[in-house]
C-alpha cells in the first residue's frame, strides 16, 4: 500500500484580505525616500532623534547669517568698493569647508539610521520582500541622505547670497561663485553620504558606527590640512593636490577652485592649473562616491543573505 503524500492546506482564519491597489517598485521608491528623508531630520521618530540634526541645521545658518549682517553693515558704511574686504565674502564653496565639523556630526548621526539599524535587527529583510531591488534601496536611501546634507547647505547659502546680491556688491560675480558653489555642495553632499553610509555598515552598533565616521572624516581632514601647509610653504604644489584627495572636503574644493575658477577656502591650498589636474579631481570625487558606493551595496547584500 502506497502512502499518500502529505499536501499543504490553506486554512481561512478569518481575516480581511488586502483588496487595495498595490503600489509599482518606482512608488515604492519614492515612498522610502521620503519616508527615508524624514528619518534624517528625526520626524517620524522619538523627540530625542530631532534634537542633533535640527540642532546641527540651526548652527549651519548662525555663519550666513553673520555674513548678511556684515555685507548689511558694509553697505551702510559705504564700504562696498572696498574689494579686500568683500573678497572673502565671496568664497561661497568655503561655506561647507569652513563648517566641516558640523556637516561630520550631522552625516555621524543621521547615516546609521539609515545604514545600520536595519541591519543590526535584521529588518533588513523585509524591505527585500517587497518588489524592490537591494540596489534600488541603498540608492533610494543614499539620495535621501544626499538631500538632506545638500538642503542644510544650500539653505544659508542661498540666504547669503540673497543679502548680496541686493546690496551693491557685483551681482555677476556672486551668482558665478553661487552657482559653482551649488555645484561643489551637491558633490560634496554625494560624496559625504556614500563614505558614511559605507562606514556605517561595517558596524550595526549606533554608536560605533558614528563614531568611526567621524574618525574617519575628521583624521583625514587634519592629517591633509598638515601635509598641504607644508606642501605650500616649500612650493611644491603637486604635493599639496595629491594630499588633498584624501578627505573629500580638500577634494572638492580642488574641484571647485580648478573648473570654476574659485577662490580656494584656505590659505594652505593651492589651486589646481591645467587641463590634468582638473581631471584629476574629478576622477578622485568620482571614485569618491562611485567606490564607497559599490562597497555599500556588497556589504547591504551579504547582510541580507545572512
Amino acid at each position: 500500500m502506497t502512502a499518500t503524500p502529505a499536501r499543504g492546506v490553506i486554512h481561512d482564519l478569518g481575516y480581511r484580505p488586502f483588496t487595495g491597489r498595490r503600489r509599482t517598485p518606482a512608488q515604492t521608491a519614492v515612498s522610502l525616500y521620503g519616508t527615508a528623508l524624514r528619518h534624517c531630520f528625526g520626524l517620524g521618530r522619538a523627540g530625542k532623534s530631532k534634537v542633533l540634526p535640527w540642532l546641527i541645521s540651526a548652527l549651519m545658518l548662525v555663519p550666513a547669517l553673520v555674513l548678511a549682517g556684515i555685507i548689511i553693515q558694509l553697505k551702510k558704511m559705504s564700504l562696498q568698493n572696498q574689494a579686500d574686504l568683500f573678497g572673502p565674502l565671496s568664497t561661497y564653496f568655503g561655506y561647507p569647508y569652513w563648517t566641516q565639523l558640523l556637516l561630520t556630526i550631522f552625516v555621524a548621526g543621521q547615516a546609521p539610521v539609515l545604514f545600520a539599524r536595519d541591519l543590526r535587527y535584521r529588518t533588513i529583510v523585509l524591505y527585500y520582500a517587497r518588489p524592490l531591488s537591494r540596489t534600488t534601496l541603498v540608492l533610494v536611501r543614499l539620495a535621501a541622505l544626499t538631500t538632506a546634507v545638500f538642503a542644510i547647505i544650500a539653505v544659508p547659502l542661498t540666504i547669503w547670497y540673497a543679502v548680496a546680491i541686493s546690496s551693491d556688491l557685483p551681482r555677476g560675480q556672486h551668482t558665478k561663485a553661487y552657482l559653482a558653489a551649488l555645484v561643489g555642495s551637491l558633490v560634496l553632499a554625494l560624496t559625504l553620504s556614500a563614505l558614511t553610509g559605507m562606514v556605517s555598515t561595517f558596524t550595526t552598533r549606533t554608536g560605533l558606527s558614528a563614531t568611526g565616521v567621524i574618525i574617519v572624516l575628521m583624521i583625514s581632514s587634519g592629517v591633509v590640512t598638515s601635509i598641504q601647509g607644508i606642501a605650500h610653504d616649500q612650493g611644491r604644489d603637486a604635493v599639496g593636490h595629491v594630499a588633498a584627495a584624501a578627505n573629500p572636503f580638500s577634494a572638492v574644493a580642488g574641484l571647485v577652485s580648478g573648473l570654476f575658477h574659485q577662490p580656494l577656502p584656505s590659505d594652505e591650498m593651492t589651486r589646481p592649473v591645467g587641463l590634468g589636474w582638473n581631471l584629476f579631481f574629478v576622477a578622485v570625487c568620482l571614485a569618491w562616491v562611485v567606490v564607497p558606493t559599490l562597497i555599500l551595496l556588497a556589504r547591504t547584500r551579504k547582510a541580507a543573505s545572512l
